[in-house]
């Protein structure tokens, strides 16, 4: 290795002196994404400063391992050069390494990152001059590493069943929310929760591009809190999460039962909401149902706007089964993409399965990208029976079907010919006999039949309502159209949950 390279980046005794207290603990840190930083505030750009950082960023034992002696880092300029030892060593932290050395750069200023590696001479095995330096070297533009991944409003799609959340999400980015500073989505997994905090980031980025922004996540920020406590750089920790002008953070329920991580977050909003900065929290749950929460802190959230994210509604559905379809190169045939809007109905992420099953069916059959009806069934498995474990008992598919359909479960057993009644028992029939082994003359005793051929006729009747795709007009009980196969489907999944909550 070149002697003269290595001396001239060399720190000095103070310099290394702090480089030895930044290194006091060997316990590794999540790697978190940096802030943008502020240029009032950014401290000058030194061979001590990024070591800090960097160390704190990927832990002392790595640190020491790749950077305190295999390589060395400089200054040049607006540049941070990294001279490795060896073309190996230089590959190594060029894959391992690019984007906490982007990250670090980026937040005391500099533009880009360059990793040299050193060669040595093959006459006698001594290290090489600076003039023998590899020309192979690793530019790595310093910018933050989750800027790319970062979801936009504008790919949303906007329905009865979010469209609040997404006007919340976007006037804040606008600074458009009549002086609210703060809000608070929730809801179930996979209704676009993420979605909307990434893209109110994005959007608040391009809006206001000299704002300090951080989007992290509930199990970031507390890695991130605890490893600055094991540090000793508590200070350096709080300076840079509370000179933020937006903290967004994601799965914030991922702080139960951390009752310090709890504390130090509860006034890192309360520092971030006196300088009239804004904070856009996410969790799975409203905050008076998150479990092992302090009080403050429930008390703190619901200070600012709380809206629930609800699962998407038919219509809402169609619209994302449509759009990821293109994402995908599926062409849905009318039927088939009602067909995957009845079956998934619980989340997006639902339907992003159902599109990769469909999309697995197609290279099977090389259908050339048309997913019809039969396909769009066959990988969804519609219409197969759909015994699980330990079958069901046919009274919760009677609880359950009742209270879909608010019918009085009496009424069954009744000679009533309702329309709803009538379609109640066609339900009962038919999910029985798809969900559990009764046979047909069990179902029908079991509804107050003495004869089995009723169950026969009310199981055909649904059977029929399903081929033909009919619907649902909207009453008291369900105020949106829907069809047969939703209903069905939702009926289902609450005779699923039920069984789960009886073991």
């Amino acid at each position: 290795m070149t002697t003269a390279t290595v001396q001239a980046s060399k720190l000095s005794a103070n310099q290394a002196t702090l480089r030895q207290a930044a290194l006091t603990t060997d316990t590794a840190v999540t790697p978190t994404p940096s802030r943008i930083p502020d240029p009032a505030d950014r401290e000058a750009p030194s061979s001590a400063s990024i070591e800090r950082r960097l160390a704190a960023r990927i832990g002392a034992a790595r640190y020491r391992m790749w950077f305190a002696e295999p390589a060395c880092l400089s200054l040049n300029g607006s540049e941070l050069v990294v001279d490795a030892s060896s073309p190996f060593a230089a590959e190594w932290i060029e894959r391992n390494f690019r984007d906490e050395l982007a990250g670090v750069a980026a937040d005391v200023g500099l533009l880009t990152v360059r990793i040299v590696a050193q060669e040595e001479t093959p006459s006698s095995g001594s290290p090489a001059s600076a003039e023998t330096r590899s020309s192979a070297a690793t530019t790595v533009p310093a910018v933050r590493r989750d800027q790319p991944r970062w979801r936009r409003l504008e790919d949303f799609v906007v329905g009865d069943s979010n469209r609040i959340a997404f006007e919340a999400a976007r006037r804040l980015a606008e600074d458009n929310l009549g002086g609210i500073r703060s809000i608070l989505l929730h809801g179930g997994c996979g209704v676009g929760k993420t979605h909307l905090l990434q893209g109110l980031c994005a959007d608040r980025r391009a809006r206001f591009p000299n704002e300090r922004i951080r989007y992290t996540t509930g199990e970031q920020f507390t890695n991130d809190y605890i490893q600055s406590v094991r540090a000793g750089n508590i200070e350096a920790f709080r300076a840079r999460v509370r000179k933020l002008d937006l903290l967004a953070l994601d799965d914030v329920h991922f702080l139960s039962n951390k009752g310090a991580t709890q504390a130090e977050f509860l006034h890192t909003i309360d520092a971030i909401g006196l300088a009239g900065a804004r904070v856009a929290i996410v969790t799975d749950a409203h905050p008076r149902a998150l479990r092992a929460f302090s009080e403050s802190l429930v008390s703190r959230l619901l200070g600012g706007m709380v809206v629930q994210v609800e699962s998407p509604d038919r219509s809402t559905r169609e619209a994302l089964v449509l759009r990821l379809a293109e994402e995908r190169g599926i062409a849905l045939e009318p039927t088939a993409a009602r067909a995957v809007t009845d079956r998934a109905i619980g989340s997006v992420r639902e339907i992003e399965g159902a599109l990769a099953r469909i999309a697995a069916a197609l290279l099977l059959e090389d259908m050339g990208g048309i997913a019809t009806l039969s396909i769009v069934e066959r990988a969804l498995g519609i219409g197969e029976a759909s015994i699980r474990g330990v079958p069901p008992r046919i009274a919760a598919i009677v609880e359950a079907t009742c209270d879909e359909l608010g019918v009085n479960r009496d009424d069954l057993a009744s000679t009533g010919r309702h329309r709803r009644v009538v379609l109640a028992r066609g339900v009962v029939v038919h999910l029985a006999r798809e969900m559990t082994t009764l046979s047909f003359p069990e179902i029908a005793r079991h509804l107050g039949r003495t004869a089995h051929s009723s169950a026969h006729a009310a199981a055909r009747r649904v059977r029929e309502m399903l081929d033909r795709g009919d619907e649902l007009p909207p009453d008291e009980n369900s105020p949106g159209a829907r069809s047969v196969r939703e209903l069905v489907e939702t009926v289902r999944r609450g005779v699923e949950r039920r069984g789960r909550a009886a073991r």
